[in-house]
């Protein structure tokens, strides 16, 4: 399929693509990054420290984006009818508990902590519980590519091909959502 030594890549940059992976998306580079450790590729526990660091990084920043930018950003949500008042309750209700699973809820990872930002919840607490979020985020996703690695591996073998396919698979997916939103309008 590709003509890449993902072995050697991920030896050279294995732990930078881990940092930058959990600073953009995160779960797809954790994942791997499970799977590299099982091939003893990187190590458990950096890979660990780095997603975390990545995780809370970029979410400060979406949080600190919220907070700089709230009533722009509320007049923007508002006019394009956003569906936020959905998630308002939980905010409101359980504000400590949403910080820590918002990095779970699929499609809504890089707007939460934004949406998070506008509201009254400082700084300070968002960091609190945002670092045990992505501690457990980090945990669970590094864990789940370490202990699946061996069925994954088994299966498909090689790590460069299975990078390739997984490659292959967000490829597809990218292709297909471009699709849809085209064919949509």
């Amino acid at each position: 399929m590709f003509d890449i030594n993902i072995t050697k890549i991920i030896n050279q940059y294995g732990y930078l693509i881990i940092l930058i992976g959990s600073l953009i998306e995160g779960e797809t580079f954790i994942i791997i990054g499970g799977i590299a450790i099982h091939k003893g590729l990187l190590i458990y526990h950096w890979v660990i420290i780095i997603s975390t660091l990545g995780a809370i990084i970029g979410d400060q920043f979406l949080f600190y984006i919220g907070k700089k930018y709230s009533n722009k950003l509320l007049f923007f949500l508002k006019k394009n009818d956003l569906k936020i008042h959905k998630y308002q309750n939980l905010i409101i209700n359980y504000p400590y508990v949403f910080i820590i699973m918002v990095r779970f809820m699929y499609g809504f990872r890089l707007i939460g902590p934004i949406i998070i930002g506008i509201t009254s919840i400082t700084t300070f607490k968002f960091l609190i519980f945002n670092i045990i979020g992505a501690i457990i985020w980090s945990v669970i996703f590094v864990s789940l590519g370490f202990i699946f690695g061996d069925i994954i591996t088994s299966l498909i073998g090689d790590i460069n091909k299975i990078i390739q396919y997984i490659l292959f698979f967000l490829i597809c997916i990218f292709f297909i959502k471009i699709t849809y939103k085209f064919l949509k309008k």
